[in-house]
Order: structure tokens, then C-alpha cells, then sequence
């Protein structure tokens, strides 16, 4: 179980319902405002920041709807039952950037992402100006944009998001973009956008994080092969969240210093 939702649930009892089902993950709320779904997921699903580990049994399939219960160290749904055992923490993309990041390793990550389409294109340039009040604006336009549980403009968000956490910049625009996400995009993404805020993610892309400033050739491949779409969006979203005006000049200044590194060699 992820420690981001262990205090709800090992807290007192708590009613919910199941919004949504997958081949390897059931999504129950929780009534929290901070953290308003919990995943039941399969060993081999993607751990993400609200994840519960089921021990062996692919979850079951009930309707949407179904009432559950969250609380005192077990989650019941209709009448499935499963006890959390065991925990792991979530990546926080605070403290993940050991060094700056290189602008080689940018250029891969932004190859492999690719551009996105034109959607993507205000909240781009807001923050490459790092204009607050044009983030929020952009950022607002994107939230629950595309199909999925996951729209494709929320997993931006998220990336973008983790991005300035990893580097410090401030993220209060882009928070004040997703404060009402859950009126406007499934609650399962919502959900994962209330973790990205506070910097939690999944371990995919904190490993593309972390090799921001690797001097070895960036592995995009775990983080691409993440849902249908998510992985490319998340990681177009970390391209876009690094492209500050300051975190430009830093991988400006980290192109010059390698390549007079190599002329020196």
C-alpha cells in the first residue's frame, strides 16, 4: 500500500463507492478532498501514488456505483474484501534532480515525447514565460481534455507539475489550474492530479526524472509503455514543466560546460 493513503486506510471507517474498473485496477473513493480515490491494483499494474497492492487476485469487477468501505486496515466492496498489508513509499519528484539537468538528456526526453498537438501549445508558452496568470488560464483549458480515465491534457498537467517540483519552481499556478479537477475531469485522474500537486508519482517517471542529469543516454522506454497514451503525455508534460525561463538557462549553461568538457578531453 502506498503510504499517501496508509492513514486512510488504517483511519476509521469511511463510506465510498467503486467509479471506475480496469483489467488490473478498481478505483474506489474516499470522501477525502486531498486524496478522493484509493486504487486496488494488480501486482503487475503501474504503482500508483493511491495504490493499494492486492496480493495475488486480479480485482474484481463490480459496477460502478457499488458501495465500499475504506478503513481500519481493510477496503470492502460489496462483498470482497481485501486487508493492506505491507507498505512502500511513493517517488516524490522533490529532491529526485541530483545536479542540473543536461541539455542531452532534455533532448532525448523531448524527442521521445514528441510535440503533442496544438492543444498544447498556450500552456507551453505560459510556462516558458513563466507567467502565473497565463498558467492557470492554460492549465485550466487542458484539465479533463481527451478521452480516458486518464484525459490525455490532465497527464500534461501531472508531468508538468512534477517537473517544477523536481527543479523548485513555484507550482502554485498550475495547482490553482487543477483545484477543481474533480468537477471536470473522471475522478480517477483527479485523483492522481491531487498527488502530482504534492510531488508524488508514479516510478517511472521519477526514473526519467532522476536521469535528467545522468551523463548516460536517457531509457524513456518504462515510462513510454505506460497506458495508452499516459506515459508520452506525462513525459511531454515534464518537457513543457522544465522549459522555464530560468531552467532554460541552466541547460544552456550545462550544453556549454559539456561540450567544452569534450573539447578539453
Amino acid at each position: 500500500m502506498s503510504e499517501a493513503v496508509a492513514d486512510l486506510v488504517h483511519g476509521p471507517l469511511r463510506p465510498g463507492r467503486v467509479v471506475a474498473g480496469t483489467r488490473l485496477a478498481l478505483y474506489v473513493t474516499t470522501g477525502d478532498p486531498g486524496r478522493p480515490a484509493v486504487a486496488l491494483i494488480h501486482p503487475g499494474a503501474v504503482r500508483v501514488p493511491n495504490g493499494v497492492l492486492l496480493p495475488h487476485a486480479a480485482p474484481p469487477q463490480p459496477r460502478p456505483g457499488t458501495p465500499a468501505v475504506i478503513g481500519a486496515g481493510r477496503i470492502t466492496v460489496g462483498p470482497w474484501c481485501v486487508r493492506a498489508e505491507g507498505s512502500w513509499a511513493p517517488p516524490r519528484a522533490q529532491g529526485l534532480l541530483t545536479g542540473p539537468v543536461r541539455a542531452d538528456r532534455y533532448a532525448e526526453l523531448a524527442h521521445a515525447a514528441g510535440p503533442g498537438g496544438p492543444e498544447l501549445a498556450g500552456l507551453r508558452a505560459a510556462l516558458r514565460a513563466d507567467d502565473p496568470e497565463r498558467i492557470v488560464g492554460a492549465g485550466r483549458a487542458l484539465v479533463g481534455r481527451g478521452p480516458g480515465l486518464t484525459p490525455s491534457g490532465d497527464d500534461v498537467l501531472c508531468g508538468a507539475l512534477l517537473a517544477r517540483h523536481a527543479t523548485g519552481r513555484p507550482t502554485g499556478a498550475l495547482a490553482a489550474a487543477v483545484r477543481d479537477a474533480e468537477a471536470r475531469t473522471p475522478l480517477v485522474s483527479a485523483a492522481l492530479l491531487r498527488h502530482a500537486v504534492r510531488g508524488e508519482c508514479i516510478p517511472q517517471l521519477a526514473g526519467v526524472l532522476a536521469g535528467l542529469t545522468s551523463p548516460s543516454s536517457l531509457d524513456v522506454r518504462p515510462l513510454l509503455a505506460v497506458g495508452h497514451h499516459s506515459g508520452s503525455d506525462l513525459a511531454r508534460g515534464v518537457v513543457m514543466g522544465l522549459a522555464a525561463r530560468n531552467t532554460a538557462r541552466a541547460l544552456c549553461c550545462t550544453a556549454i560546460a559539456t561540450g567544452s568538457r569534450a573539447g578539453t578531453s
